[in-house]
This record gives structure tokens, C-alpha cells and sequence, in this order.
């Protein structure tokens, strides 16, 4: 399915590039979800290159279940998205979109025809925000941000972040991750003090080393000061 870009859409550009992170981060914790809602596994460090078989969210029961209503929340979030898009153009539901990723992914390939439909900022707000309350529900390992200093940046520089991901990873870090969210890394690559690592051909989201961003972060914050 495809659409033109245009200014005209319900959602504007601004908030397809905050929701379409939003669902790559999503997407990037479904397994980890998963295991929240079982409490079958410790959680380790995530590679964001890794591909693991998804774990299905549903069909044993719930060790927690606060995490269990959080991912149906979420699930209907996506489902409903998804099925007012295509209705607003009188299309069947997308078979790929059975599953959670098969949504997100869907999602993120169609998020202009979905931005151009009536209703898109609701829908948009839902899914950020039981996204993030799943993410809240995942104990993500406090070793690899907590304790990170200075010495520490080198070791450090081998995590990816993207503007999504930047803001959970800051406020793991304490005091070096003060000032540290999305909106930095954007105003970093703007003046030319970052660069990207990579991108998702998919979804055109970028990955920045947490090293590179760390050392940018505070390079500017003392430029800042002398000024």
C-alpha cells in the first residue's frame, strides 16, 4: 500500500518519525515482553542485529499480569490502527499483521497511508503510550547503563541507541545521562557533532553508538558553558 507524502495528513512529519521510532522500540522488546509476562527468563543485553524467534504473548498462563493486560492493551493499540487504515480505504485486514511484529512491522512500512488517516494522532497516542508502559515493565539489566563513567565510555561505545531508545538508556546512567533524550540527539546531528552508525533500510531509522552520543553530549555541554 502506498500514499504521497503530503502536509495535508492527520499526523504530521514530525510525529510519523517520533511513532514510527516508537514502534521499532516496540517491536525490538516483544521477546522481552514476552518473558516479563512468563518470568521464564533473565534479560540480557539486546543486539539489535540479532534475529530470535519471536516468542508468542499469549497462550501460557501470565506470571504477571499487569505486563499481560499492558500487551493486549498494546495489541489492540496496533490492531486498531491498522484496521482503521485500511477500512478508511475499503481494504481487508493485511494477513502479515496476525502477530505483534507482523503489526509494528506493517506499521512502519505504511506510516504515510496511515498518517492520511482520519483519527491517526489518537491512534498514535496510544500505541506511544502502552508502548511505554511495557517497556516500563521490562527489567532491562541496570549493568550495562548504571555505572557507566568516564573511564567507562570506550566499553560503552559498542551499545547502539536511536532517538527512540536514548531516553530509557539516559536515565539509566545517572548524572552522565543528564540533558541526554531524543531531541539532544537530533540537535547533535544537526551541528554536525554525531554521526550515525547505521540504518535500518526498513524503517530509515538510524543507530548511534552510546559512546559517540556520550562524548558529544558532554563536548557540546562544555562548549555551552565557555560560551
Amino acid at each position: 500500500m502506498a500514499a504521497a507524502v503530503t502536509d495535508d495528513a492527520f499526523l504530521d512529519r514530525y510525529r510519523q518519525a517520533k511513532l514510527k521510532d516508537a514502534i521499532y522500540l516496540i517491536e525490538t522488546h516483544l521477546d522481552d515482553l514476552a518473558d516479563t509476562i512468563t518470568k521464564q527468563a533473565v534479560i540480557g543485553r539486546r543486539d539489535v542485529n540479532t534475529n530470535r524467534r519471536r516468542k508468542r504473548l499469549t497462550g501460557k498462563a501470565p506470571g504477571n499480569e499487569g505486563a499481560q493486560e499492558v500487551a493486549d492493551h498494546l495489541q489492540n493499540a496496533l490492531s486498531t490502527a491498522i484496521r482503521h487504515a485500511v477500512e478508511y480505504r475499503a481494504l481487508p485486514y493485511p494477513p502479515e499483521c496476525a502477530s505483534m511484529v507482523g503489526m509494528c512491522r506493517w506499521l512502519r512500512r505504511n506510516m504515510i497511508t496511515f498518517a492520511m488517516t482520519e483519527g491517526a494522532p489518537d491512534w498514535a497516542d496510544d500505541i506511544e503510550l502502552y508502548g511505554q508502559k511495557a517497556l516500563q515493565l521490562i527489567d532491562l539489566p541496570p549493568d550495562d547503563y548504571v555505572h557507566i563513567d568516564y573511564q567507562r565510555v570506550r566499553a560503552a561505545n559498542q551499545q547502539l541507541v536511536t532517538v527512540a531508545t536514548v531516553d530509557v538508556v539516559a536515565r539509566r546512567l545517572g548524572d552522565l545521562g543528564k540533558g541526554l533524550n531524543g531531541r539532544r540527539i537530533r540537535t547533535l546531528v544537526n551541528r554536525g557533532l554525531l554521526k550515525s552508525d547505521g540504518e535500518d533500510a526498513e524503517s530509515g531509522t538510524k543507530f548511534y553508538r552510546l559512546g559517540d552520543v556520550l562524548d558529544a553530549h558532554h563536548r557540546h555541554q562544555r562548549r555551552q558553558r565557555a560560551s
